[in-house]
């Protein structure tokens, strides 16, 4: 699972490593405290978790190639 860190375009506030609806909100609340005046801005950084993306993509791309060498021998026959 990914994780999200938002930073502060005012300031050097960076909010830790949260789920992206927690890290949003604490940026929220930072720019209210903090720049009341000002609309929420900056930039948000992410660490994708360990498995997640393409885990899988090496296991389905080795199965189709096993299966186009089985397709292919038995249609030597």
């Amino acid at each position: 699972m990914a994780t999200f860190r938002n930073a502060c375009g005012e300031c050097g506030y960076t909010t830790p490593w949260l789920a992206e609806s927690e890290a949003e909100r604490r940026l929220v609340d930072h720019y209210a405290r903090r720049h009341p005046h000002l609309p929420p801005g900056g930039a948000q950084q992410i660490k994708g978790g360990g498995g997640g993306g393409c885990g899988g993509c090496g296991a389905l791309a080795l199965g189709l190639i096993i299966l186009v060498i089985i397709i292919g021998l038995a249609g030597q026959k």
